[in-house]
């Protein structure tokens, strides 16, 4: 299976970086201001993506408080017919706090063209620096 991996290190508290990860308010902070989301098992979320071509939206699938969130991922208006699957993982460390991300599933979303959406995802966590604005933020 083919998945996008990122981690980063964070040096913030778990609970900080798990308020970020896992609350509306955190989430606007370093994803997109206008992200949407119930934050529950089930709750529903909509964003602009950061090129601003897309709305991604999906909902909660699991949320072990301070260790894991995971969302189911699906571009709004494609052509894609399956979500994909991202898992945020904590990991707290001695002076920091190793924050793990997994984008899974791009084998399933139902394009015959699927790689292409694989390989832009590679190079769209990198570009958009997702990560090091979380860091950012519970750094600052």
């Amino acid at each position: 299976m083919k998945k996008v991996e990122r981690s980063i290190e964070i040096k913030a508290s778990l609970s900080e970086v798990w308020k970020l990860i896992s609350t509306q308010e955190g989430m606007r902070q370093w994803i997109n201001p206008n992200m949407e989301i119930d934050t529950r098992v089930g709750g529903k979320y909509r964003v602009q993506d950061p090129d601003e071509k897309l709305v991604i939206c999906g909902e909660v699938l699991e949320m072990i408080p301070m260790k894991l969130l995971s969302l189911s991922w699906f571009e709004s208006g494609s052509d894609w017919v399956n979500p994909t699957k991202v898992t945020f993982t904590l990991e707290e460390l001695s002076d920091a706090v190793k924050v793990h991300v997994s984008h899974t599933g791009f084998e399933m979303i139902g394009k015959s063209d699927w790689e292409r959406t694989y390989n832009e995802y590679q190079k769209g966590w990198t570009r958009h620096h997702l990560l090091e604005n979380l860091k950012e933020r519970a750094e600052g």
